[in-house]
């Protein structure tokens, strides 16, 4: 599994915890590999992956291109390529299904 994989394995995605600013800010970290407020290029195909790895073990390319579209497209991904952390959010949000803990 990918960078996402010891984050991952915390109950925050699973709904067993609140989903933190601070967590959000670490994935976000974990991806802006370059520190240029947005998650671009490689870092962003490296993200859908481990995202995708995380809610299906067994996939094969298809999928992945399929998944990468419905993410990106339900966040209104931008037309420069990139995500911000506000995109970031708003995906780790549904994934997450819960209010952050800051907006309870």
């Amino acid at each position: 599994m990918g960078l996402m994989a010891e984050w991952a394995k915390a109950p925050v995605l699973t709904g067993a915890a609140k989903l933190t600013k601070d967590d959000i800010e670490k994935v976000f970290s974990l991806y802006d590999r370059d520190n240029n407020g947005s998650i671009e290029n490689e870092e962003l195909r490296g993200f859908l992956k481990d995202l995708l790895e995380l809610v299906k073990k067994d996939y094969d390319a298809q999928d992945l291109n399929e998944f990468e579209e419905t993410i990106l497209r339900g966040v209104g991904y931008d037309k420069e390529g990139k995500i911000s952390r506000k995109e970031l959010t708003m995906i780790l949000l549904a994934l997450a299904k819960q209010p952050p803990e800051d907006e309870q």
